[in-house]
């Protein structure tokens, strides 16, 4: 136990003198004590101040340890706070009632000063046990997640087409995606669920031939219609997750080709059938797609994206969200700026690293 902390532990009794011998009993030892002398002053008083440990009185008027117990580990609050009952009625039937309810341990009264004392640091030792476990925990799920998000992006760059360009593309969807999901009224962890996710919108695009992916120019017919699988074939790579961010990614996947006005694939499905994560990637990804350039397009003006997009309001893209877009037209510019200016930046640093080494490699030479 961590000698150094100073554990709060919250007394209640309706006898004034326990209270006194208690709380003294503790303070003596360094602890922090609160003192509640009814079950009703005891759940508030937890609700207000962060408790460590509870020691707590079986018998009192208005509401018993008993039932007090039993609404503290009811609320995920107070649920893993140690409760040791202190009892002067320690029979069979009420230490299993004192168990049951979730109580941690019980003394029985009267009671010494050391048992006290060790029944406590005994219990506080186990709660920041926990709490260190709990911690770690945590820290290796959202490590996890991490690994996860980073797999996500590298794979979603890959799938787009092997450079530069694309994996910023990657980038930049998935922050147009999270804007745009958060103006739809998505609570903002489903909103970062989806920008996570939308990292995989063209995974499928793994399984389609290279010479179709690099070709430079319009695709055939015959080469459209292969270049279209990809979103089904990324749903199929996806859909066997039971991880959250896959399962999103999954209906990403499949439906950000689809359309409003239902022309869209694989599945040509229309109007609010279309899944609202499919609904904003659509958006966010042709947004970004016709900004920059390709191997098979030139790269189009902010005027000539922004009267597209009005165009297809109703017809590729839900009218609602195409609303919300025009409304925050600002803010989504200046996301597209800021990705420009940081690209430009991470361009200009890297060809002044390439300048240096084939300076040095010149003058080995030399």
């Amino acid at each position: 136990m961590n000698k150094n902390r100073n554990y709060t532990i919250l007394v209640v009794d309706d006898v004034e003198d326990n209270l006194t011998i208690v709380t003294e009993i503790l303070q003596t030892e360094g602890y922090v004590t609160v003192v509640a002398r009814d079950g009703l002053s005891a759940l508030r008083l937890v609700k207000e101040s962060s408790i460590d440990l509870i020691l707590l009185d079986i018998m009192m008027p208005i509401m018993s340890g008993i039932e007090t117990c039993r609404f503290l580990k009811v609320e995920p609050q107070s649920a893993s706070i140690p409760v040791i009952f202190l009892t002067a009625n320690a029979d069979r039937e009420t230490i299993q009632r004192a168990y049951s309810v979730g109580g941690s341990d019980y003394i029985k009264k009267p009671f010494f000063k050391e048992e006290l004392l060790a029944r406590v640091q005994t219990w506080l030792s186990m709660r920041e046990y926990e709490l260190s476990l709990e911690k770690k925990v945590a820290q290796r799920t959202k490590e996890m997640e991490e690994t996860q998000i980073r797999i996500m992006q590298t794979l979603g760059g890959i799938a787009e087409g092997h450079s530069s360009e694309t994996y910023h593309h990657v980038d930049r969807v998935s922050e147009f995606t999270y804007n745009l999901a958060l103006l739809s009224g998505m609570p903002e962890e489903e909103a970062k669920l989806l920008k996570n996710a939308s990292a995989l919108h063209d995974i499928g695009k793994l399984a389609i031939p290279d010479n179709i992916l690099h070709k430079h120019g319009a695709l055939s017919t015959r080469e459209y219609k292969i270049m279209k699988t990809h979103a089904a074939l990324g749903a199929e790579m996806l859909r066997k997750s039971e991880l959250p961010l896959f399962k999103v990614a999954a209906i990403v996947a499949k439906q950000h080709h689809e359309k409003w006005d239902g022309t869209g694939y694989p599945n040509g499905i229309k109007g609010d059938k279309i899944h609202l994560y499919g609904r904003i990637v659509a958006i966010a990804d042709v947004f970004d797609a016709l900004l920059f350039k390709r191997s098979y397009k030139e790269r189009w003006s902010v005027e000539e994206v922004v009267v597209y997009i009005k165009d297809m309001r109703g017809e590729h893209f839900d009218p609602q969200l195409v609303d919300l877009f025009f409304e925050n037209l600002d803010m989504f510019l200046g996301i597209y700026h800021l990705h420009v200016e940081k690209q430009n930046l991470e361009e200009h640093l890297n060809s002044k690293k390439k300048r240096t080494i084939l300076d040095w490699l010149l003058k080995k030479r030399l």
